[in-house]
């Protein structure tokens, strides 16, 4: 099998890749409205956008799984420590983000975008048995 060719490209010339999907099945749609409910304040984009994202996906009921994860994670935190609750939305938006950057491998807190501290949180959280 051939190598994929890697190139560097720069952020500003990403362009979103074609619609794989013309449509959803309900069930999954219904995940993608429950996450977005949750985790929609904090990702910049409306919710045809949010759709859009998963329509273009080649496999969207395995993305929609990993942000069922998210936002499950993302519930668990706030859960267990109530303090945060009350984040400021720059907060909650790095929350997000560092989430996202788990969700992806990374287990490293210096490697995420919050505290320490947090960034522990998060993990455990992402790892705890659902």
């Amino acid at each position: 099998m051939d190598e994929p060719e890697i190139r560097n490209v720069k952020l500003k010339d990403l362009r979103p890749g074609p619609i794989q999907h013309e449509s959803l099945p309900d069930d999954l749609l219904a995940a993608i409205h429950a996450i977005y409910e949750t985790l929609g304040p904090f990702l910049r984009m409306n919710l045809e956008q949010w759709k859009l994202g998963f329509m273009r996906d080649t496999h969207p009921e395995q993305e929609v799984a990993v942000w069922c994860r998210i936002a499950w994670a993302w519930n668990l935190y706030h859960e267990q420590f109530p303090e945060s609750s009350d984040l400021p939305h720059e907060e909650e938006e790095k929350i997000v983000g560092a989430l996202i950057a788990v969700s992806t491998g990374i287990r490293e807190a210096k490697d995420l975008s919050v505290s320490p501290i947090v960034a522990e949180r998060l993990i455990a959280c992402w790892q705890s048995p659902g």
